[in-house]
C-alpha cells in the first residue's frame, strides 16, 4: 500500500462520512422508532450497498457506469416508494408510549438501508470519481480495493450509527413532550423517500 494515498483516503473518507445523507436520515428514523437494534440492522443494509459501490469501483467502471445512468433512477424511485411505505406504516402505528422495543421488521429495515445507500448519488460520485484515484497500479489493485473498502465500511457505519444514536437521544428528550416518536420517525422516512423519488424521476433519461 502507498502510505501517502492511504492517509489521503482516510482523511477524505472522514470528511465524506461527516456530512449526513439519506442513509443517516433513514437509520436515524429507525433508531427513533425502534431503537439501536433496528438501527444496527439498517446500518448493515447500508454496508451491503457500500459493498456494491466498492465492487463497481473495482471491476468494470466504464460499463457499469453507462448501465447505472439508465437503471439508477428507477432504483431510486423503487427504493423511495419503499421507504415512503415505511413512513406511512409509522404514522399508522403512532402511539403515545415510549416503548422502543416495539415490533421491528428487521428484513424491511435491512433492505431499505441497502436502497438508501446504493442509490445515493453522493456515494456513487465518491466511488466512481474519487475511489480509483487512491489506487495505484504499482500494488495489488484487489488488495488496495479491499483495504480501502473495509476502512470506508467501518468509518461510514460508525458515523451513521453515531448520528442515529444522537437522533434517538434527542427524540427521547424532545418528542416525549411535543411529538410522538412514531410520528417523528414517519416524518423522517417520508422526507427521505420523497427525496429519492423526486431525484429518480428527474434523472430518468429523456431519450
Amino acid at each position: 500500500m502507498d502510505i501517502f494515498l492511504l492517509i489521503a483516503f482516510v482523511t477524505t473518507t472522514l470528511l465524506f462520512v461527516a456530512v449526513p445523507g439519506p442513509s443517516v436520515a433513514f437509520v436515524s428514523a429507525q433508531a427513533v422508532r425502534y431503537g439501536p437494534k433496528a438501527a444496527t440492522v439498517a446500518v448493515a443494509g447500508d454496508a451491503l450497498g457500500t459493498v456494491v459501490h466498492i465492487t463497481v469501483a473495482a471491476w468494470g467502471l466504464t460499463t457499469l457506469i453507462s448501465i447505472s445512468e439508465t437503471v439508477l433512477p428507477f432504483l431510486q424511485i423503487v427504493g423511495g416508494l419503499f421507504i415512503i411505505y415505511m413512513g406511512i406504516q409509522a404514522f399508522g402505528a403512532a402511539r403515545s408510549s415510549g416503548d422502543y422495543s416495539a415490533v421491528a421488521n428487521h428484513k424491511t429495515s435491512f433492505w431499505a438501508g441497502f436502497f438508501a445507500c446504493v442509490t445515493n448519488p453522493k456515494a456513487i460520485v465518491f466511488f466512481v470519481a474519487l475511489f480509483p484515484g487512491f489506487v495505484t497500479p504499482e500494488h495489488s489493485i484487489l488488495l488496495q480495493s479491499l483495504v480501502y473498502g473495509i476502512i470506508f465500511l467501518v468509518l461510514d457505519a460508525l458515523s451513521i450509527f453515531g448520528y442515529a444514536l444522537l437522533a434517538m437521544y434527542a427524540a427521547q428528550r424532545v418528542s416525549a413532550r411535543w411529538l410522538n416518536a412514531e410520528v417523528f420517525s414517519g416524518l423522517g422516512l417520508l422526507g427521505v423517500g420523497l427525496g429519492m423519488v423526486v431525484k429518480g424521476v428527474r434523472e430518468i433519461p429523456s431519450d
